[in-house]
């Protein structure tokens, strides 16, 4: 969906910021863009940052201003950085051209969402299943594996009475506790961040990933029964419900951070 949101004056100037450093962007093109790249419209849907769509003659791109609250949401942009320069020979990401603590701007992917009807549509899994198991085979020695205990008491710290976390923490534990290969996984593997532009699969949006479980991915994309023949019933089990209540958690803090702002404003 495309349109047009309220920016901030944070927003503001820091697209600015990014948009006046475009001779260090890495466009591929010799780093011959003619002009300055211009934002010709906001691109909506991501529930956090702001991303717009630059252009320089021929030129597109997508110029994403980073949200301030990215600590509390688990993110780390030196990792994110990290892992999606790893991938990029993979062909299934977009090609980085530049990323600071602010903002990050990326080769515009045409395609188009991929939509809930599509994963039934063989070939469509095919695609996204090469691109998993390509990503999987990348090694990145410098990150260490994703705990994921520690990981949800990121998000629960931050929350009075949130109802269920056990349930959560126990399957967190049976995940940490368990045999396992790490791999890159993307963890955030919804819908809006995949493209398909009719031959190949994108992933889009890796401020999410870590190296974690082999199926937190598939877990995410696809639900336990495409899985099932995957791993064990317990494994299934807690994977899904780690899933889960790691997304619940998320909204639970973002809506903390959006009450807590709107107090400070009062």
């Amino acid at each position: 969906m495309r349109g047009k949101k309220l920016m901030s004056p944070r927003t503001a100037q820091i697209l600015d910021k990014t948009l006046s450093r475009w001779r260090q962007w890495d466009t591929g093109l010799d780093n011959s863009l003619a002009e300055q790249p211009k934002v010709i419209q906001q691109l909506l849907g991501g529930l956090t940052n702001q991303t717009f769509l630059a252009a320089s003659g021929d030129f597109r791109a997508a110029v994403r201003v980073n949200a301030a609250n990215t600590g509390f949401l688990g993110i780390d942009r030196d990792r994110e950085q990290l892992l999606l320069k790893a991938l990029q020979s993979s062909g299934c990401v977009p090609k980085l051209l530049y990323a600071d603590g602010d903002a990050q701007v990326t080769e515009l992917i045409r395609g188009r969402h991929l939509t809930v009807s599509d994963l039934a549509d063989t070939d469509i899994q095919y695609h996204l299943e090469n691109c998993i198991s390509r990503i999987q085979t990348y090694v990145v020695e410098t990150i260490s594996q994703r705990n994921y205990l520690s990981y949800i008491h990121l998000y629960s710290d931050q929350l009075t009475d949130f109802q269920g976390l056990t349930e959560i923490e126990d399957a967190a534990s049976i995940i940490d506790n368990s045999v396992w290969g790490p791999v890159i996984g993307h963890h955030d593997l919804i819908l809006e961040n995949v493209i398909y532009d009719g031959q190949k699969m994108y992933f889009i949006d890796w401020e999410y990933a870590h190296l974690g479980h082999p199926l937190i991915d598939h877990i995410k994309l696809f639900g336990r029964d495409y899985c099932a023949n995957k791993a064990d019933i317990q494994t299934i089990n807690a994977l899904e419900t780690l899933q889960r209540g790691i997304e619940k958690l998320w909204y639970a803090v973002q809506d903390s951070q959006t009450k807590n702002h709107r107090e400070s404003q009062e």
